[in-house]
């Protein structure tokens, strides 16, 4: 097939628009913020969980506190009532009952004094440890919003991009021919390279420089003949660059 050598450095513009595409469809596929994101969501949930599992031991040992309060009420209330049946008495055996009672009062407020004293240590503990679970959990979080932000924001950028190139390749193509364009699709469909520049005696469509009888052939061609990159079958692209004598 013959195409002219501008037509044929179209082709190269072409092959650059389209190697510009693929990458930055590599790069929306493994964005660093998205690759960011997913390896600390397993530490996002170790965390949250841990959060979810302090407030629950803290609401635990808060309601035991409560109790335990309620109690010391009840006793404390029932102390009073009995001190002040004792003080008006006069009944022997009334008076005894009530002393009696009295002691076991005591001796379960004492215990319940105890239990909300240890309570209140555990629930101070746990408080500490809430505070440095949603501290871990923020910290974690915070990191997580600023990448959400910063992928977004590559996103906006990477679809820029991507129009911009669409447009470019809108151009080029409707300055190549059809039947050019249909041999450069086909080559780049079965080889991922439309077109490549041959650099000296080397195809950059695969980066090997090409054999004698190779190269040839190539310089046997005429100018608006199309090469071939003998490897991955690209419309090789004659320049000023190509070593041609």
């Amino acid at each position: 097939m013959r195409a002219s050598t501008e037509q044929q450095l179209q082709l190269l513009k072409l092959a650059e628009v389209d190697s510009a595409t693929a990458r930055l469809q590599h790069l929306a596929k493994n964005m660093p913020e998205h690759e960011h994101l997913l390896s600390i969501e397993n530490d996002r949930r170790s965390r949250r969980q841990a959060a979810a599992q302090a407030h629950g031991a803290l609401d635990a040992a808060q309601a035991e506190l409560a109790r335990t309060r309620d109690d010391s009420r009840v006793v404390a209330e029932r102390r009073a009532r009995d001190e002040q049946l004792l003080a008006e008495s006069s009944s022997t055996k009334e008076i005894a009952g009530l002393q009696a009672e009295l002691a076991t009062l005591t001796r379960r407020a004492d215990a319940l004094a105890a239990s909300e004293l240890e309570q209140e240590e555990t629930v101070a503990a746990l408080q500490q440890q809430l505070d440095t679970a949603r501290a871990s959990l923020n910290e974690i979080e915070e990191l997580a919003a600023d990448l959400l932000q910063r992928r977004e924001q590559a996103r906006d950028h990477i679809r820029e991009q991507a129009r911009d190139l669409q447009l470019r390749r809108k151009a080029i193509i409707d300055s190549v021919p059809a039947e050019l364009l249909q041999v450069y699709e086909r080559a780049r469909k079965n080889s991922g390279i439309g077109a490549a520049e041959l650099v000296g005696t080397v195809s950059t469509a695969s980066n090997l420089e090409l054999g004698q009888s190779e190269l040839a052939q190539v310089r046997s061609l005429a100018a608006d003949e199309l090469a071939y990159c003998p490897v991955t079958g690209a419309v090789l692209v004659r320049t000023a660059r190509s070593d041609l004598q």
